[in-house]
């Protein structure tokens, strides 16, 4: 009788889950093991029994296991699994807890870095019961979040190279748990170029002037291509450095060196472009030859008669 007393509140169960009926959670979560309990002491008490008998009663309480052990049925997190940031912007890591049931509690959030980027018992966010504790440039997207709010969206705050990765969000609530894992690249543009040269000012006709062109901030090794004001592209002929600073992003430092300049040729361009080709800065520069002596001016005499 007790047998069917179990699998009637097993069956009560799934159908007001079915029809979104609330229970108690404990009721979820006490049922299967109540039954998988009987169902073991059953066996031990009736070896006499067949083995396809006891076969069946074997299957069923290998269901109530399952039954049992899936509270994270009970609760899903949606987030979406890869995003693209920009250097120096703020970025928000998107994630929804999804309950079947009504009326969730959330108990823990954390969300923590993985893989070669992870550190020890060192989450960027962690809520435990009322408690918060965040790492500086990492918190929760809504200001007011609340164990009620099953936005559990992650907000960096000045996105940096280094936080480019994989990152995992375990969410507990009073249903159960679920995990997400969402991966972040992270791309920088290079800055418009800065121009100079050597000499300077006072350049005579002839002598050979070195303009350089410096630009930094890309997320990967650029180039530099050179111009002159009638088109003519000069590349091939200029020096490029590039190097990787501590911010983990690159700069590019790049030299033209024009042969016995000429007023005829005063104009130069730099144009910064990406790994993939693409311009992102140009800037122009116009060499500085010294003033030419057009010699005494003579005024006129007038001769009054």
């Amino acid at each position: 009788g007790s047998c069917f007393l179990l699998l009637f509140l097993q069956s009560v169960v799934m159908l007001c889950d079915r029809q979104c009926i609330k229970l108690p959670h404990a009721v979820y979560r006490l049922t299967p093991y109540f039954l998988s309990l009987y169902i073991s002491l059953f066996l031990l008490r009736n070896p006499e029994m067949t083995s396809a008998t006891s076969l069946l009663f074997f299957a069923i309480h290998l269901a109530c296991i399952s039954t049992g052990n899936s509270s994270e049925s009970f609760v899903k997190l949606e987030c979406k699994t890869e995003y693209h940031g920009v250097y120096g912007q703020q970025l928000i890591l998107g994630c929804i807890v999804k309950p079947v049931v009504v009326d969730v509690t959330i108990i823990t959030v954390t969300w923590k870095r993985m893989g070669a980027a992870a550190k020890a018992d060192a989450n960027l966010l962690e809520y435990h019961k009322e408690k918060r504790e965040l790492t500086p440039g990492f918190k929760f997207a809504e200001p007011s979040w609340n164990k009620k709010n099953m936005n559990v969206s992650l907000l960096l705050t000045n996105t940096k190279m280094a936080d480019k990765g994989e990152y995992e969000c375990m969410v507990t609530t009073d249903v159960g748990i679920a995990t997400a894992t969402i991966s972040l690249s992270v791309t920088a543009k290079y800055k418009t170029p800065t121009m100079s040269s050597i000499p300077e000012t006072n350049i005579k006709e002839n002598t050979d002037v070195t303009i350089f062109c410096n630009s930094t901030g890309g997320h990967q090794t650029g180039l530099i291509w050179w111009f002159d004001e009638f088109g003519t592209n000069w590349t091939r002929s200029a020096e490029l450095v590039a190097k990787e600073m501590d911010n983990g992003l690159f700069s590019l430092s790049s030299k033209f060196t024009v042969l016995k300049a000429t007023s005829s040729y005063t104009n130069y361009t730099c144009k910064v472009l990406n790994v993939n080709g693409a311009e992102e800065g140009m800037a122009s520069f116009v060499i500085q030859f010294a003033s030419r002596d057009l010699g005494t001016c003579c005024r006129a005499c007038y001769l009054w008669v």
